[in-house]
């Protein structure tokens, strides 16, 4: 027979400082960092808490206004981040696989046409494809 300990059960008001807390994060990030998706960010600060020493390799995809100059940026990120983007949706979606930190999204965030920050965690993974689509769709007032 195996014999347990109880588990802990947390207060009801334990719970809710949880979830204050969390509330209280989230609004820091749309506050600081308004253009970036909220789970990249987690994750992203997830993996620098593990290990601060290691910056951690992600396909990054920002998503543009539209009428940006597609050259101007393609080499604006070589010139960043030392990888070439791929290019989506007329010049406005731009994946790129690089190493990221919390200076480097910031430093996305700050440029005036980007609209969106999102991406996933590669680890080692040599090739990985965009898969995400902007959220914040810019209202196309030609039509």
């Amino acid at each position: 027979m195996v014999i347990t300990q109880p588990r802990k059960i947390l207060r009801m008001s334990q719970i809710s400082e949880i979830k204050n807390e969390f509330q209280k994060m989230r609004r820091a990030y749309a506050d600081n960092l308004p253009k970036v998706d909220p789970a990249l960010l987690e994750d992203l600060l997830l993996r620098q808490m593990e290990d601060p020493t290691v910056e951690p390799m992600y396909m990054v995809e920002v998503f543009t206004k539209r009428g940006v100059d597609a050259q101007m940026v393609r080499e604006m990120i070589i010139a960043r981040t030392g990888h070439a983007p791929a290019i989506y949706d007329n010049g406005t979606h731009y994946a790129t696989h690089h190493r990221l930190t919390l200076e480097l999204l910031e430093e996305i965030s700050a440029q005036q046409d980007v609209l969106e920050i999102t991406g996933d965690y590669t680890g080692g993974i040599g090739s990985y494809a965009a898969s995400h689509e902007c959220s914040r769709h810019e209202i196309d007032i030609s039509h």
